[in-house]
């Protein structure tokens, strides 16, 4: 993985919420986010088509919708943030009492966001953690020292970072998060499949990830996904949606498409015999009689 690639992609990301708070009718408001892109990112996305950067809009949109459901509707008080980056959630969310996030990321990277918050004088909603620790070595003792509990159920979200790991990182990673995650949890991923990598709505973004190093700029890491205690559905980048029975009843049987824009996206899923304990289609972990219910619903 380029940390290169990955800090610019950080800035890219902060400018398109920059730009996007600038809308009327924006899908979400940071105010923070210019300052956090810095000269580098805002330069890069006055230099981009507006329609390109719909994706990563409609993404963090739908993950700010994830994780205030679990956290409201479900009771999960522990949220992950792997690669946290220059996220904001944790600022400009609301959140229920007693809800901790822990931002999970590189000491310069934790380092970098902390000194343009505390000179913004932003406040985190939360109970916020930041846990510095590189995530292609280990790292989950770190978290559990700073106070996470494996034994409660916790949400996880895996945003805009795994396209840059190899297969091998991602299936680890997950087997981590799947080790750590109480039953209950909910996990939250986007990542390419071979429908991401071969569509033209997509492919020059693949092509132009690939030539700047990434390393599954040609291979399918959903399938991998698919073959491990992981969610059993996978989709192209830029968003996510769930698939509830009622919905998978109305559509084929092979996939449910979602249109936004000018975006398709498109959720395949890869049926295989079920342990007992797994994460559902939806990416919410359970077990027993629960999880066997679950299962055949969907």
């Amino acid at each position: 993985m380029s940390e290169n690639l990955v800090a610019s992609t950080a800035h890219w990301t902060a400018a398109v919420r920059a730009k996007e708070s600038e809308r009327a009718n924006s899908l979400f408001n940071d105010p923070w986010a210019a300052a956090l892109a810095g000269e580098a990112g805002m330069a890069w996305i006055e230099s981009r088509p507006a329609e390109s950067v719909v994706p990563i809009v409609l993404r963090t949109r739908y993950f700010d919708d994830f994780l205030q459901r679990i956290t409201h509707q479900n009771g999960i008080r522990q949220i992950v943030l792997l690669a946290a980056g220059l996220d904001t959630r944790s600022f400009r969310l609301s959140w229920p009492e007693q809800s901790r996030c822990f931002e999970v990321d590189q000491l310069p990277v934790l380092q970098h966001k902390d000194g343009i918050l505390q000179s913004a004088g932003a406040q985190p909603a939360c109970r916020r953690q930041t846990v510095a620790v590189d995530l292609t070595g280990p790292w989950s003792e770190r978290l559990i020292e700073s106070d996470f509990n494996p034994q409660q159920p916790s949400g996880w979200l895996l945003e805009g970072f795994l396209f840059y790991l190899a297969n091998e990182h991602i299936t680890r990673l997950l087997d981590e998060v799947t080790n750590l995650a109480a039953p209950g949890s909910w996990l939250g991923f986007d990542i390419v499949n071979s429908i991401a990598l071969t569509s033209p709505l997509t492919r020059p973004w693949i092509e132009m990830q690939a030539k700047a190093g990434t390393p599954n700029g040609q291979t399918d890491p959903g399938k991998k996904c698919c073959g491990r205690g992981g969610p059993e559905l996978y989709l192209c980048r830029g968003a996510t949606t769930e698939c509830s029975g009622s919905e998978r009843q109305s559509v084929s049987e092979n996939s449910v498409r979602v249109s936004s824009s000018s975006l398709v996206l498109v959720l395949v899923p890869r049926p295989r015999p079920r342990p007992r304990n797994s994460w559902q289609n939806r990416g919410r972990r359970t077990n027993g009689e629960d999880e066997h219910e679950a299962a055949t619903h969907f």
